[in-house]
């Protein structure tokens, strides 16, 4: 029980019972305003400050962008800062995201200035008609197909589906992220993997999840995949990922693999996928990061279409199994969300191990190849 919590259980439980009942839906209007101030408010009025002062200082209006979210989100909304600034010439695009995400939309040099609040979470967004006494121009949120209609698929590029929120059309094109030599040495030597530590191995990275259920590949098969590439290459493995969500996905127990879960920073994660030369991931914002580096990508694909996910113009393989239902995220009415398949998620169990093996080692001999590549395939099993 938080402090707050137990003092107000302990002045609510020395009034007389009348008295308790008639004011107890006033506390909790009361302790339901607090949070909104805390949550809302504060945060709004520290940004508006920080908004003013930087107008001010740069002599300029403001056009805001809005993204949380994943990281996949945010990365495939910065191609929309060109046609903000398309729109509204020699105004301040500033790019409101969260504080994990922050200095990773810094190193795409896509917005003049980046704004996070810690209390601005997914899935937040902006009111557009703030205006802040005439200094914003204009306040946009890109928004996915599923988000804006629960029952309806996205039937095009993840990146122009987002655009198409802001009344923009675009060709998808492969944003970019510059991480510094120094980020990348910094982070190498701080996760254990630079020349001294593992020499000329291999670097591969794999991201298993956990996301939605429905993109999950089985961790047996994740297991199989990393003995397999052990046993053919000299190579480093190390996995991304979050915090198991229930704890019985096991991918915290994957052998032969170094964690970088839950201990890296946003640019440190995108650090870790520059230098890599080879990343497997499910439909998650790996995918999305390795185009943005150039590092050669394998996709394990099943609710969404790869082409309407895969980065454009990057060396990145897309795969999935062969099942009727396949691609259901792309259809509408959308079949399922995050879970309750009713097919028990058939086309990421029909994706087989020695499937996505032969992928990897048709992509690891680009590794010395300049990036990025122009090859972005769909293999069907």
């Amino acid at each position: 029980m938080s402090p707050v919590t137990g003092f107000r259980e302990f002045v609510v439980s020395m009034l007389p019972g009348p008295a308790h009942s008639a004011l107890r839906p006033w506390w909790r209007r009361f302790f339901r305003f607090r949070l909104r101030v805390r949550d809302w408010w504060a945060p709004f009025i520290a940004w508006s400050v920080w908004l003013v002062f930087q107008c001010a200082r740069h002599r300029k209006r403001a056009v805001i962008l809005c993204r949380f979210g994943g990281m996949g989100d945010v990365v495939c909304a910065l191609p929309i800062c060109d046609e903000v600034r398309r729109r509204h010439p020699g105004k301040l695009l500033v790019f409101v995201t969260a504080a994990f995400w922050q200095e990773v939309v810094i190193l795409s040099r896509c917005a003049d200035l980046v704004y996070a609040n810690k209390r601005w979470v997914y899935p937040f967004i902006l009111p557009t008609n703030i205006k802040l006494f005439g200094l914003v121009d204009a306040i946009y949120n890109p928004q996915t197909t599923g988000e804006r209609s629960y029952r309806a698929g996205m039937t095009c590029h993840l990146i122009e589906d987002l655009a198409a929120s802001c009344g923009f059309t675009i060709t998808a094109r492969q944003p970019r992220l510059y991480p510094s030599e120094g980020l990348i040495n910094e982070t190498r030597i701080a996760h254990g993997l630079d020349n001294r530590a593992i020499g000329e191995r291999l670097l591969i990275g794999i991201n298993p999840g956990p996301t939605w259920r429905v993109k999950e590949w089985a961790t047996s098969k994740w297991q199989s995949l990393v003995n397999q590439i052990h046993s053919e290459y000299d190579a480093v493995i190390i996995q991304f990922g979050t915090s198991i969500r229930d704890g019985l996905s096991g991918y915290d127990k994957l052998t032969g693999v170094q964690s970088v879960a839950n201990r890296s920073k946003g640019e440190e994660i995108l650090a870790l996928i520059a230098c890599c030369d080879l990343i497997i991931s499910i439909d998650s914002g790996p995918v999305h990061v390795a185009g943005a580096v150039g590092t050669p990508l394998i996709g394990l694909f099943g609710a969404l279409n790869p082409a309407l996910i895969l980065p454009p113009d990057s060396p990145a393989v897309g795969l999935f199994g062969d099942v009727p239902c396949l691609f259901c995220h792309n259809r509408t009415p959308v079949i399922n969300w995050l879970d309750g398949c009713p097919n028990d998620i058939a086309c990421m169990k029909n994706l087989d191990c020695q499937t996505v093996f032969e992928a990897v080692k048709s992509m690891l001999p680009q590794r010395n190849l300049d990036r990025p590549g122009d090859v972005v395939t769909a293999l069907r099993r």
